[in-house]
């Protein structure tokens, strides 16, 4: 009797178990206004977010969050670790681990060069990058030039938190920044305001996509997962989630 009535439980639970199963881990950052850690609470806001949730819920998936700096996230996603990171710059060097899903638009994301108010003159060009150290972060895209320059001095940063407090503290005179909302709202957070930007820009359009890990246990829903997603693209729903949050869309023509 007491075997019948497991039995019975395991049926009638077994199902729901399943589903449990459908889950696609993420990682995110912050990176306002895409995405927005809330303070003192494990959690964020964003189109990013919203447009990965919905698109897992088409293909029948949920999606579990975990807060975590860019080069861990990547760390994890080469080796299967987690599923998806938001917002991955595509690469010739990260294609071999990541499948990449969208793009759901594209963005002008020129990069700048960060410096002290008053320097604004030290980087009038590429060339200028040579005389000087440049605070970067850690396995981080800006663009293939300068990503594969073995002749500027780098010096490495885990993240904007970082980059904020180095800077602030002399330790390189030029910070290379793709995300200036980002590292300004970083800079605000430790009370420095004696900063500006070089004269010098590169200017660039970039792909906005999702990376997926190719050494998941979810790999097999990546086609199923970025076809929801571009449907998402044309159907005018990855504009709304970003009229939501009273963002610009990304343009949908390179």
């Amino acid at each position: 009797m007491v075997k019948l009535i497991l039995l019975v439980i395991l049926v009638l639970y077994w199902p729901f178990s399943l589903a449990e199963t459908k889950v696609l881990y993420a990682d995110y950052r912050h990176r306002p206004p895409e995405m927005v850690r809330v303070e003192g609470a494990d959690t964020f806001f964003g189109p990013l977010r919203d447009i990965l949730e919905d698109a897992a819920y088409r293909i029948g998936y949920s999606v579990v969050w975990r807060f975590a700096p860019f080069p861990r996230s990547l760390d994890d996603l080469k080796k299967g670790r987690i599923d998806i990171i938001p917002r991955t710059i595509k690469t010739k060097k990260r294609e071999a681990f990541v499948a990449y899903i969208g793009p759901i638009g594209f963005q002008q994301k020129d990069i700048f060069f960060l410096v002290k108010k008053g320097q604004e003159d030290l980087i009038n060009s590429y060339e200028d990058l040579y005389r000087h150290r440049i605070g970067v972060k850690r396995k981080t895209a800006y663009f293939p030039k300068f990503d594969n320059d073995k002749r500027i001095q780098k010096m490495l940063s885990l993240d904007d938190k970082n980059m904020a407090e180095m800077i602030s503290k002399n330790r390189f005179p030029v910070m290379i920044v793709l995300d200036t909302s980002s590292i300004e709202s970083a800079l605000k957070k430790i009370g420095f305001t004696n900063y500006s930007y070089a004269n010098y820009k590169h200017q660039q359009r970039i792909g906005n996509y999702y990376g997926m890990s190719k050494k998941s246990p979810n790999a097999p829903v990546y086609e199923k997962l970025n076809e929801a997603i571009l449907n998402m693209v044309k159907t005018g729903r990855v504009d709304e989630y970003y009229k939501k949050y009273n963002i610009i869309p990304p343009l949908h023509e390179h």
